[in-house]
């Protein structure tokens, strides 16, 4: 997420809709009972409008939309984004680009929290099953709260094919788990090395720089969750929610990273407001915060072995 776009929503997230009871139909979606009511009862409304116009834009070309990340994992709360992936035949004209930029705009016109956080790529089929080319092909992407796609590889991994394919929520198409094969293990596993280390590595490189992401409050705390739930994926082999990494580190770690680990999730609460981001963490606790990283290296090297 990048800063600039965060202090840009700060004011935004307060204001919400009404649903619309004509609209409430008794189903929406395929898989309509996991899309929930709560915490934003207007998330229905939201998704049935972005649902409806990107298959009107779409049409023959759309295999399916689904939502991901902590919808999918059942953790969505008020600081979650609302993560989902399209999937097509064949890959987006410089037309549907355009045209769906414009159905995110109207989307985020509706100033509500969900509206305004919805994050995600379009990849056609033959990408999404394209497993030699994971990670290097670069998607159409809208950044959580952004009008505008850019290309990037945020979505083109293995995790997100793990979510997507053993919880991914199917709101129109295909069933989502019969999209792809089972995501190898060894590659989810070794994504997770690799980012342990990446995000180690910036961290470290970032927290005496002026303001930034990584030391910034919200950044600091991301930092910690993130490796809980990075740990946890290499001691199970599965993708788990923060909420869920967080539990499982409480119950594994030192206990004398317990206290950091329950700071950093009640620092995550409140993040929606957009204050955290531009205000630095304290450097002790950053300072804290990169030791803990590196145990989390040290604690895993027997897991970073090649199977």
């Amino acid at each position: 997420m990048n800063l600039y776009r965060w202090l840009r929503l700060r004011p935004k997230v307060s204001v919400c809709i009404t649903p619309n009871p004509k609209m409430m139909t008794p189903k929406k979606f395929v898989d309509d009972t996991r899309v929930p009511n709560h915490p934003y009862q207007e998330l229905r409304e939201v998704l049935h409008i972005f649902v409806t116009d990107v298959q009107a834009e779409l049409a023959g070309n759309l295999v399916g939309i689904y939502l991901v990340g902590s919808l999918a994992l059942g953790d969505f709360d008020l600081d979650s984004d609302v993560d989902f992936l399209v999937v097509l035949n064949t890959e987006l004209s410089a037309e549907n680009a355009s045209h769906l930029q414009a159905i995110q705009r109207k989307v985020y016109a509706i100033d509500c929290y969900p509206a305004r956080h919805l994050e995600g790529s379009y990849i056609s089929v033959g990408t999404l099953n394209d497993l030699d080319g994971v990670g290097e092909k670069k998607l159409y992407y809208f950044d959580n709260g952004s009008t505008t796609f850019e290309q990037s590889v945020h979505d083109n991994n293995w995790h997100v094919r793990w979510i997507l394919r053993e919880g991914g929520i199917t709101l129109t198409g295909q069933e989502a788990h019969t999209l792809i094969p089972p995501v190898p293990v060894d590659e989810l596993l070794s994504e997770m090395k690799i980012s342990l280390v990446h995000n180690m590595q910036a961290f470290a490189m970032s927290i005496n720089h002026p303001l930034n992401f990584w030391n910034s409050q919200f950044g600091q705390s991301f930092a910690v969750l993130t490796h809980c739930r990075m740990m946890h994926t290499l001691h199970t082999g599965a993708i788990h929610s923060k909420k869920a990494g967080v539990e499982w580190a409480r119950n594994s770690v030192d206990p004398q990273w317990i206290k950091l680990i329950t700071q950093a999730w009640q620092d995550r609460e409140g993040v929606r407001f957009g204050v955290k981001i531009g205000q630095r963490a304290d450097a002790k606790l950053l300072d804290e915060t990169l030791e803990f990283m590196q145990h989390v290296m040290t604690g895993t090297t027997h897991l970073m072995d090649p199977p």
